[in-house]
């Protein structure tokens, strides 16, 4: 549980107050989904450590290795997250100072940051154009691995994740080729490097 907790104090604390340039305006029947996922994500992680799932030492003998594993997979996936919303977020930055600076050397105030779009270069951006999509799979891969293969909420967990989310990378994808032309995202997947 601590490593969702980490996650989620990254995801929904520290990134959309602290470290976010700027934010969409999010729907609030997004919001409501979210809250709602949360809900019966935590009532199937309960349901598991209270009963379904292992719970003597018994069951869980003979899995450290296993575990550790998990838990090396799980924390590079977080730290790939972390470094490619970074990447992101450094060129929303970067349009900021470049749009101050217009406007300072213009004499007037900045009103608001206009949106700037890009294709992201750095990291595995270079082969694919949802690289944070993929390193959050990683994280998600790495915490199924914790609980073992029949952990289900794990699992339930990372096929919600990819079910959601590759239809937008696939979708962003199209969007990047429409906005920038099919050189500028040449070799690039949407996801997957070398497959989707």
């Amino acid at each position: 549980m601590i490593i969702q907790v980490i996650h989620y104090l990254y995801r929904a604390v520290l990134a959309p107050l602290y470290l976010n340039p700027s934010m969409s305006p999010i729907h609030p029947l997004v919001w409501t989904m979210a809250f709602a996922f949360q809900i019966f994500n935590a009532v199937s992680i309960g349901g598991y450590l209270a009963g379904y799932g292992p719970t003597t030492s018994s069951h869980w003998a003979g899995r450290s290795g296993t575990i550790f594993a998990g838990l090396l997979v799980w924390c590079a996936g977080l730290a790939g997250n972390i470094y490619h919303d970074d990447v992101l977020r450094e060129i929303r930055r970067a349009a900021d100072r470049k749009q101050r600076k217009v406007a300072a050397e213009q004499g007037r105030p900045v009103e608001s940051v206009d949106k700037v779009y890009v294709v992201p270069e750095r990291g595995l951006f270079k082969y694919v154009l949802h690289a944070h999509y993929l390193c959050e799979w990683i994280e998600w891969a790495g915490w199924w691995m914790m609980g073992g293969w029949k952990c289900a909420p794990a699992r339930a967990f990372l096929v919600n994740e990819v079910t959601t989310m590759l239809p937008r990378a696939l979708q962003g994808r199209r969007w990047y080729v429409r906005r920038f032309g099919g050189e500028a995202v040449a070799g690039r997947k949407a996801v997957l490097p070398g497959l989707l």
